[in-house]
């Protein structure tokens, strides 16, 4: 039982999945790409599908039935008007005009001919437990992710990639580690298993035993009543992902892309001192919440990675905190200000802006996703002259890159407390 519980918890988180990293997300494009592919989204479909032709075949005879009988039921009552010396002409149009047997006609036609393949009907079906809990919308035809959807995703993201890392040692309590700088807040929650007993709160402990035990002379403690002091981490950070969305990253890449947006967005939102701020650029530049990239339509076109690290760069100046940008491409840099200006002087432009990086103390971190020579030549020029790190790394393996990073980064950086 278990395990068909954990199964069917698998093709839950599939599916959202599998919406999350269609580019196109319309019930009629979504039944396209289902004639190309099988996935846990239609193989669920195929199955409202046949729910939906087995329950059409069980009303269609059922209207048939009824059919038959109110037609048997018309003859005799069209033999009692003959008897009765009622008109031909009279009687028929009575028949012509009579609304019930209109309406099984029509009905027995359009079950008749109900379309065998699957509809968009079956895909939203196929949705409606999604609907119904808040995860997803269909707004004209088209999908989209909630706040609450979009959060149970990234959660669901983030944990596949902490446990990846687990497996790797770097340990099973991650989260629970971020940072040097702990301090101890004011404020106190319940106990809860596998907190360390030296931040017990002495003095609201016994105020809660003694709340239950008023006047008695006499104090036991209730595993209730026991409360652990919160911590606080005094480091910040403040972390950019800013994603090419040019025409080559597609497919894999763009979804590795998302994943890790999701991933970092659910990792940073669970340390609210910390900030995320997530960038999409390919000839321009937008910044979007980072949840929303799962309702975007991607723009494709040029690369103007110059313009895509100032928005982050002026995005930032106000910040204080440990500021780490994470540039994500596949391709040269070739634009700079909506202008085509080739590799030699756009790459220039980024190693200017790189200069600007460090002087404003920002750690660059380049993701590559491809080793396109020009690309490589790029990467070698920052390597060497210590304006940023380069990584390279394949699609599968992106989040992993980035969720590690941010934490050892995290885990590494100085205790400082920030004001403002």
């Amino acid at each position: 039982m278990m395990d068909l519980c954990q199964r069917c918890l698998q093709c839950e988180e599939n599916i959202l999945s599998d919406i999350a990293h269609s580019r196109k997300r319309s019930l009629r494009d979504l039944l396209k790409e289902m004639q190309h592919q099988r996935n846990d989204l239609s193989d669920k479909t195929e199955r409202q599908r046949q729910e939906r032709l087995e329950e059409n075949r069980r009303e269609q005879a059922e209207t048939e039935h009824k059919q038959k009988e109110y037609e048997e039921e018309m003859s005799y009552q069209v033999m009692e008007q003959v008897f009765r010396g009622e008109a031909a002409d009279d009687i028929a149009e009575k028949m012509a005009k009579d609304e019930v047997r209109k309406q099984l006609e029509q009905k027995v036609r359009e079950l008749k001919y109900q379309p065998e393949e699957m509809t968009d009907q079956d895909l939203e079906g196929s949705l409606k437990d999604y609907i119904q809990r808040g995860d997803l919308d269909i707004e004209k035809g088209e999908i989209k992710f909630t706040p609450k959807g979009a959060r149970k995703l990234a959660n669901q993201v983030l944990r596949r990639i902490l446990e990846k890392l687990a497996d790797r040692r770097m340990g099973h309590r991650v989260l629970e580690e971020l940072g040097y700088g702990v301090e101890r807040s004011p404020s106190s929650r319940k106990y809860e298993m596998g907190d360390e007993y030296d931040k017990i709160d002495i003095e609201r402990t016994f105020l809660n035993a003694l709340a239950r035990h008023p006047g008695n002379g006499g104090i036991s403690l209730d595993p209730e009543d026991f409360q652990v002091f919160e911590e606080i981490h005094q480091t910040r950070m403040v972390a950019g992902l800013i994603i090419d969305e040019s025409g080559s990253m597609s497919g894999d890449k763009i979804n590795a892309a998302i994943d890790s947006s999701l991933a970092l967005s659910e990792l940073i939102r669970r340390e609210p001192k910390d900030l995320l701020k997530v960038y999409l650029f390919s000839e321009l530049v937008r910044e979007i919440p980072a949840y929303d990239i799962l309702n975007v339509s991607f723009a494709g076109g040029t690369t103007d990675i110059r313009a895509a690290m100032r928005a982050f760069r002026n995005g930032v100046a106000g910040e204080k905190g440990d500021k780490q940008a994470y540039l994500i491409t596949d391709t040269e840099p070739n634009t700079e200000d909506r202008r085509f200006i080739g590799f030699d002087e756009a790459a220039a432009g980024v190693v200017e802006e790189a200069l600007r990086y460090r002087q404003a103390g920002i750690t660059l971190n380049i993701v590559m996703l491809d080793q396109k020579p020009q690309l490589r030549e790029l990467a070698t020029v920052l390597a060497r002259k210590n304006l940023g790190r380069v990584f390279v790394t394949s699609p599968l393996k992106l989040g992993e890159l980035v969720i590690e990073d941010y934490l050892v980064t995290k885990k590494n950086s100085r205790s400082v407390s920030y004001v403002g």
